[in-house]
């Protein structure tokens, strides 16, 4: 195209000159005719000149849309980059031991490098639409969680407030939000969203990375349950669902340590039932399971969260009280003994004392000891006191 206006100019200027130099030398052609033919070769020159701006005007644009497009390009490369990057940090907080709210955060954590200015939340049902939120802080209405179980498709929804039906989350100053369910075996267990209160306009790509992060997030959700799940089966006794002896010794040993360290109190108790076997004998091993199930529930619900109830062996259980001092567990203890004599057990009246009971055996730190062993053994020995003073008592060293 260069090339033709150039030879196009040149063939006009030739003509142009010619022109002038027969007007000038006085050539036999009219005035008329010389300035026609100055119009026409003008006006040649302008639309040549017009030919090559529309060319370079088209090719600007081409570059433009070119240019827009490897932009557009960049963008998806970055994105793709960030969503490998967020999937392989999602991955990675699965290699030490976690909690499953730990790999909640670092899973919001993560999917906010993609969405940087929105507020990502996850639900999991199972915890009664408890949501865990990255971001600014927002109210999710029930009705669009209950959306997402019935439809089971994701949402993508911009101008909230062309919306009625999202009018609680548009008086939030939420203007968009895309929002995905978590699955394990076909079945939602929660939701995955973004929400902005900047105006921005979700696309189908948005929807699209933030539902093949919703795949690997519900694996993982999935694996730390089922790791919950087996440490829990590991440290607990099936039956009673309290602490196991072993892993009671574990966290006896680390809660007396702390209790040296601090120099402060801790109590211990054994307890064991009454004529237990005499009562499994009679009544079945399913009726004696129950009172053993029964008892660990009373003693779980009726101590400190701080306190240790585990299981030690047969009908025999443990107690753990942090930062207590002797008399304070015997409080504990009556208190137990009385709520374990006043239920109202199968055919408890047949024992041998006329009700099923339970005895405590109690020993302190450090009075009675400084070690483990040394703190079981005298509990043990108070117990063992316990049931030859007639049962159904507390004793302490």
């Amino acid at each position: 195209m260069k090339f033709l206006k150039n030879l196009s100019f040149l063939l006009c200027a030739i003509f142009l000159v010619t022109i002038n130099l027969l007007y000038l030398t006085g050539k036999s052609f009219s005035r008329e005719f010389y300035y026609i033919s100055l119009n026409i070769i003008l006006s040649f020159f302008i639309v040549i000149d017009v030919i090559f701006r529309f060319d370079i005007y088209n090719k600007i644009s081409y570059l433009e849309r070119e240019n827009e497009r490897l932009n557009l390009t960049i963008a998806d490369y970055k994105l793709e980059s960030t969503f490998l990057s967020t999937l392989i940090d999602i991955i990675e907080t699965f290699e030490g031991e976690i909690s499953l709210e730990e790999v909640i955060d670092k899973i919001l954590e993560t999917i906010k490098k993609i969405f940087k200015e929105e507020t990502i939340v996850l639900s999991l049902f199972k915890d009664r639409y408890k949501l865990s939120i990255k971001g600014d802080n927002i109210d999710l209405p029930l009705d669009l969680i209950e959306e997402m179980v019935t439809k089971r498709k994701p949402v993508l929804v911009n101008n909230l407030s062309s919306f009625p039906t999202y009018k609680y989350l548009s008086q939030q100053g939420i203007t968009s939000f895309i929002i995905v369910g978590l699955y394990q075996k076909r079945n939602i267990i929660g939701i995955l969203a973004a929400f902005s209160n900047k105006g921005r306009k979700f696309t189908l790509k948005d929807l699209d990375i933030l539902r093949m992060v919703s795949v690997p997030v519900s694996l993982m959700i999935e694996n730390v349950e089922l790791f919950d799940k087996t440490k829990f089966l590991s440290i607990t006794n099936g039956l009673t669902q309290v602490y196991n002896r072993r892993h009671f010794e574990k966290l006896f040993f680390e809660v007396l340590t702390k209790s040296q360290i601090d120099n402060k109190p801790l109590s211990i108790a054994m307890c064991d039932v009454d004529y237990f076997k005499f009562y499994n004998d009679t009544n079945g091993h399913p009726a004696g399971d129950f009172v053993l199930k029964t008892i660990a529930e009373i003693l779980k619900k009726s101590v400190k969260g701080s306190d240790i109830v585990a299981r030690y062996g047969g009908e025999e259980f443990i107690l753990v009280f942090p930062e207590t001092e002797k008399e304070n567990a015997v409080k504990i203890c009556e208190k137990l003994r009385e709520t374990i004599k006043n239920f109202k057990f199968l055919n408890e009246e047949s024992q041998p004392n006329g009700d099923l009971t339970i005895s405590f055996g109690i020993a302190s730190f450090p009075e009675d000891g400084v070690t483990t062993s040394e703190l079981i053994k005298k509990a043990d020995v108070a117990l063992y006191k316990a049931k030859e003073l007639g049962r159904d008592r507390v004793v302490s060293i």
